[in-house]
């Protein structure tokens, strides 16, 4: 009876770990060690595979050539943790050493060289079978799609598709020899020279379901991973009844110069603080349903070094089907595309705090959604890389594009090429609750409320109403009895007020209908807005007296009046 009542305890009761454990990692250790200060282990991914919740993982510096899998996490009162060692410079790399194996090309007086190469990194099949090697397969992205990856001192070089395309800085992976032939800047010979190759595709994934992980102060670099799919994943759930990761905690780590997206996310609850994602290939980072996720003073920066197509998704970042993503005094600058971008079906969604700034189109785009909040930004010189004012269809420093019930308020706006736009086609979306299969809904700009932002020196119009469907009503687009008919956009809850517009030079405030359209209006004044529209506003035109815009000093100046209105962001003052 006793034993009986001891087994019964020990199956409802099971044994407390008593006190979490802090182990070691350094790259001289050794995995078959108990992972001690004085007896580390080798690989991170023998850590991850070791913790139990609440325990840590300490790194050592070093440089890390593997692709951890986080198995098993933590819990919300015990996460597990693996974090760089105080001070320490933790590199996680895609790419291996190519030190010895060279071999000068034959034939020719080119210093070109080869080494046998015995990978290949598929995205799928083609219908005849044979691996799909890019993505998108389209022409434009014959040679931008491909996954590989080759540095030579620190440097990305160019690949070719053809052995007779080889020049200096250059490569070539012939598949079929297993062969790389590379020809260096100068004409250098890799076996003396520093030469990696990209060889995995993932720096660390989270398992379906893993929650509650930390990880502090590593920085992960190189990757051969094709567009869409990032270097540090944090996976969705798979198969019936599986369960949503949550609550990972990503802090002061670098994501840089993957082959494509520094980070794919999804799940609920996970916070990235003083991240930074930078020069990657396609994207800083994308999401798809990613819920209740806070990236805060977090830096996105130079991201789609590769020229992946940013009418396709490049650029700094995607959000996609998430609820309550928000970005929080992060700074996003110098992408090759779009600053952030939420697409389709987003809700909930604020932007903060942030200073978004020199991206070559919009600073933020917000998409066939619903509920953005932004406020409190800093946003300048987005979208001026195009050369004809107006031709960028709608790129603004803020472009509210199909989307709904949006709050744009306390922003200070300089310099875009648009300041704050609502771009209108005939767009559809998915509902995040929404059982699978079920219809789209019909999407449009309506419910918005844009108050108290300066806007000043756009370099086309300082708000835009890039409409191009046909309204009923006093609408200018015309007859086009190809497209459907919209509602009238003064039925449709769009408000104006107490924004101050200060224009350049001969340039108007408004657009009102897409400029390629016979009956769009340029309109200069407020009132003469309204009349067009039918939209009433509280709008004014003044000079909002700013420091020193040249030098990127945004503070107003006594006597402004955009400090009578309480307009624009709100604190100490707007300066990059």
């Amino acid at each position: 009876m006793k034993l009986a009542l001891l087994l019964l305890s020990a199956a409802l009761f099971p044994p407390v770990r008593v006190g979490a454990a802090t182990f070691y990692v350094s790259s001289g250790g050794s995995d078959g060690g108990p992972g001690s200060l004085a007896r580390p282990w080798r690989t991170i991914q023998h850590a991850a595979d070791s913790l139990k919740p609440g325990d840590s993982a300490l790194v050592g510096a070093g440089i890390y050539r593997e692709s951890v899998e986080v198995r098993h996490g933590g819990t919300e009162k015990a996460p597990i943790t693996i974090a760089a060692q105080n001070g320490a410079r933790v590199v996680v790399t895609g790419a291996d050493r190519l030190d010895k194996g060279w071999e000068r090309v034959p034939g020719t007086t080119d210093p070109i060289f080869r080494h046998d190469w015995g990978y290949v990194f598929p995205i799928g099949s083609r219908p005849d079978g044979s691996p799909q090697l890019t993505h998108p397969g389209d022409l434009e992205h014959e040679v931008v799609g491909r996954a590989e990856q080759v540095i030579s001192e620190g440097r990305l070089l160019r690949q070719v598709l053809r052995r007779d395309q080889l020049s200096q800085g250059t490569f070539y992976v012939d598949l079929a020899a297993k062969k790389l032939y590379l020809w260096l800047m100068g004409s250098g010979n890799p076996a003396e020279a520093e030469v990696e190759a990209s060889t995995r595709d993932l720096w660390l994934a989270g398992a379906p379901s893993v929650s509650y992980v930390n990880l502090r102060g590593i920085r992960f670099r190189y990757a051969a991973n094709h567009a869409q799919h990032g270097g540090l994943v944090i996976n969705p759930p798979s198969g019936p009844g599986a369960g949503v990761s949550r609550g990972w905690v990503v802090s002061d780590c670098v994501m840089e110069r993957a082959n494509s997206s520094g980070g794919s996310f999804t799940g609920e609850g996970h916070t990235f603080l003083r991240c930074t994602f930078k020069d990657n290939g396609q994207l800083g980072f994308g999401t798809s349903r990613c819920d209740n996720t806070r990236m805060v003073e977090c830096t996105i920066t130079r991201n789609n070094t590769k020229g992946y197509s940013v009418g396709w998704e490049a650029g700094g970042l995607k959000v996609t089907m998430s609820r309550g993503f928000v970005f929080d005094r992060c700074t996003v600058t110098n992408n090759r595309g779009t600053g952030i971008w939420y697409d389709i079906g987003n809700e909930k969604s604020e932007v903060k705090g942030c200073t978004i700034a020199d991206n070559d189109d919009a600073g933020i785009f917000y998409e066939i959604s619903y509920g953005l909040h932004a406020h409190d930004n800093l946003i300048v010189n987005n979208a001026v890389a195009r050369e004809t004012p107006g031709g960028g269809w709608s790129m603004a420093g803020i472009t509210l594009s199909s989307s709904e019930d949006c709050v744009v308020e306390h922003n200070t706006l300089i310099g875009n090429r648009d300041g704050i736009a609502l771009r209108e086609q005939d767009r559809t979306t998915p509902r995040i609750d929404a059982p699978e299969g079920r219809q789209e809904v019909r999407i449009l700009n309506r419910g918005h409320m844009i108050r108290a932002n300066l806007v000043a020196y756009s370099q086309a119009y300082n708000v835009a109403f890039w409409l191009d469907t046909n309204f009923f009503g006093p609408h200018p687009s015309g007859g086009d009895a190809n497209r459907p008919v919209f509602e009238d956009p003064k039925t449709l809850g769009l408000t104006l007020e107490g924004n101050l517009l200060w224009p350049l030079p001969s340039r108007p405030n408004y657009l009102y209908g897409a400029a390629w359209r016979p009956k769009s209006r340029q309109l200069v004044s407020p009132a003469d807005f309204a009349k067009a529209s039918g939209i009433p506003t509280t709008d004014k035109v003044a000079d909002p007296r700013l420091k020193d815009v040249t030098a990127g000093d945004y503070t107003l100046l006594p006597g402004s009046p955009a400090k009578a209105m309480g307009v624009g962001m709100r604190g100490t003052g707007a300066r990059r």
